[in-house]
């Protein structure tokens, strides 16, 4: 199992926003950042990594039907989609089923 720590906010407008946010969040309330498993990795295409940037609210096939949570080893932890794209910066979002990043993060700490 392959896990990432990250603060996942919720419903961002755009990727400025999650930023921001996690910035904020690392400096003030770093007991707010979570691990969370990565259950699957996409590789974007610069347009659809630029698209989500922008407007991750917008419907997204891939996406759709994943996300939510999974207990291993007695540990629940969410279960985020990992989105790639060349030498940009990763994100991880859990769209808990639907077809949008109704979470997204970045990577946080080591």
């Amino acid at each position: 199992m392959k896990t990432v720590k990250t603060y996942m906010v919720r419903k961002p407008s755009n990727i400025e926003e999650v930023l921001s946010v996690s910035t904020t969040i690392v400096r003030d309330c770093s007991f707010r950042v979570e691990e969370v498993e990565i259950a699957e990795t996409i590789n974007l295409t610069r347009a659809q990594y630029k698209k989500i940037c922008e407007r991750p609210l917008d419907d997204y096939d891939f996406l759709k039907g994943k996300g939510g949570y999974d207990k291993v080893d007695d540990k629940e932890y969410r279960k985020v989609v990992e989105l790639t794209c060349e030498v940009s910066l990763t994100l991880y979002t859990d769209p808990e089923g639907s077809s949008y990043c109704r979470y997204l993060g970045i990577k946080l700490g080591d």
